[in-house]
């Protein structure tokens, strides 16, 4: 009886999770830049002709361009910038079915550099996830670094197991061990819709417990949480949920040598539960003599967004940094956009 009961149950969370994707939207909106599967990611350009740099911003799980908000309003007067949005999320195109995970959008944010570096060199930022994809994009094509790509920013990332605490880190090595990684990515695809239809922060109580675990103690103004929490709401979980399995598992550590070849920062929150701060540590030992370490007090796991003031401050310093290393190159005067 039991196991009639698991089959109708299982059946049931296939059925549920295939009408769920049936209603997801496929295409992306332009402007864009196709990725080489032909998935169009969503590209937004603020031209500056006399920037000497292309500043390529690259946001977080579940999360848009508009993560940026504050830093792209900050860094506008010092660089050309470029925001990605990754496959799966808002007005990005999304591969359907097809497996998404670091690898897939590291080439696509390698994808996008081709595209849009209007000739310039590339400073990489990434938050989180983007940082991530950055790290897998050095794996990828290394031979970027130092080349096309003088200048990498990872805020809030990590280089290896992703869970703060002993026990799921635990849990984590034991499904490793097992080979369990298939089963465990199993379940999340079949269990993400409940997600669309239950958000966490509409939980009774989980609210406060998910901002402060997103945002740190610190205070935060409530427009800055409200603006997060819609983002957060508004992506298909169903969509984008492949790549928290692989996103866990996901070992960058041996790319970090790759990010000694240019100027690096690694900013995290001081107080970053979700990557803490000795995720940033490690990061930036690993990157090399070349890497600077920055954490923000107070801040949690999305500093851009809650303490854009010192976020800012060090990436400008990265920014004159990389200038300093290019030897005053002149930078091209005829911006180009991306459309399609």
């Amino acid at each position: 009886m039991l196991a009639i009961a698991a089959v109708i149950g299982v059946t049931a969370l296939v059925v549920a999770r295939r009408l769920a994707t049936a209603r997801l939207r496929h295409d992306g909106q332009p402007p864009g830049v196709r990725a080489d599967d032909g998935v169009l990611l969503h590209t937004e350009v603020d031209e500056n002709t006399t920037a000497p740099v292309t500043v390529v911003l690259s946001h977080g799980f579940a999360v848009r361009a508009e993560a940026f908000a504050p830093l792209r309003r900050a860094l506008g007067p010092r660089a050309r910038l470029v925001l990605v949005e990754h496959r799966g999320h808002h007005r990005s195109g999304w591969a359907g079915r097809r497996r998404i995970g670091l690898r897939r959008l590291g080439r696509d944010l390698g994808a996008v550099v081709d595209a849009c570096a209007d000739g310039r060199p590339v400073v990489l930022v990434g938050h989180s996830l983007g940082a991530l994809a950055a790290l897998a994009l050095a794996g990828d094509r290394p031979e970027l670094f130092g080349g096309r790509v003088r200048g990498v920013a990872l805020l809030s990332g990590s280089s290896g197991l992703l869970p703060a605490h002993r026990l799921p880190r635990l849990a984590m090595r034991a499904v490793a061990a097992l080979r369990l990684r298939p089963v465990v990515r199993a379940l999340v695809w079949l269990l993400s819709p409940l997600a669309d239809l239950v958000p966490p922060t509409r939980l009774p109580g989980a609210d406060r417990a998910v901002r402060r675990f997103v945002f740190g103690p610190a205070p935060v103004a409530p427009g800055t949480v409200a603006e997060a929490e819609e983002m957060w709401r508004r992506t298909p979980k169903a969509q984008v949920a492949q790549l928290l399995p692989r996103a866990l598992f996901f070992d960058s550590a041996r790319y970090l040598d790759v990010l000694s070849r240019v100027p690096t920062l690694v900013l995290s929150g001081a107080a970053d539960a979700v990557f803490p701060a000795r995720h940033a540590r490690a990061l930036a030992a690993g990157a090399g003599d070349r890497a600077r370490l920055v954490l923000v007090d107070g801040g949690g796991h999305m500093v851009p967004l809650s303490h854009p003031e010192p976020v800012a401050a060090a990436l400008e310093d990265l920014l004159t940094r990389v200038e300093a290393d290019l030897g005053g190159a002149a930078p091209r005067a005829d911006g180009r956009g991306v459309g399609e």
